[in-house]
């Protein structure tokens, strides 16, 4: 029971020393950024870094052009992705075309093969083959009743 409450214990502070520490810390205030011209000779009142007029007009510039340069990034990309796509869209429907193609030369063979063979029956006259085995049955079947006619009347005389 006590390593459960020593847990317990240790898991509160463990999630609360961070915030602790965190709100012990005092926002610093971001100094006003402001690029002003001076003269030679002149005291300025603060520490920091001092621009030439041409280096301060360089990052104004820089800055004002740099949503541009972005912007003109981002359209070429999306002109280069816009163009592989429509390669892609372009190759698919080449792709189906090819295949319509081959699915209706296919259709064209079949149909000709058919005609040609519903052709080729309806020409050929029936052979007589059929015929002569119907005739043969026939005849051999007569002949075998008549000859158990005649057996059965000779026995019965």
């Amino acid at each position: 029971m006590v390593k459960k409450i020593l847990a317990v214990y240790l898991v509160a502070f463990l999630i609360t020393a961070p915030v602790m520490a965190a709100e012990e810390e005092a926002p610093k205030e971001f100094p006003d950024y402001v690029v002003l011209p001076i003269e030679a000779g002149t005291v300025v009142p603060f520490d920091g870094v001092l621009l030439s007029l041409d280096a301060a007009a360089k990052i104004i510039i820089e800055k004002k052009f740099e949503d541009a340069e972005c912007d003109l990034r981002i359209g070429y990309e999306l002109h280069i992705q816009e163009e592989k796509y429509q390669l892609q869209l372009d190759y698919k429907d080449i792709e189906i075309t090819s295949w319509k193609d081959k699915y209706e030369s296919m259709m064209i063979l079949k149909s000709a093969e058919n005609d040609r063979l519903t052709n080729l029956v309806i020409k050929q006259r029936p052979g007589k083959d059929p015929f002569m085995i119907a005739l043969g049955f026939g005849i051999g079947t007569l002949t075998s009743l008549g000859i158990f006619a005649l057996s059965t009347d000779i026995a019965t005389q």
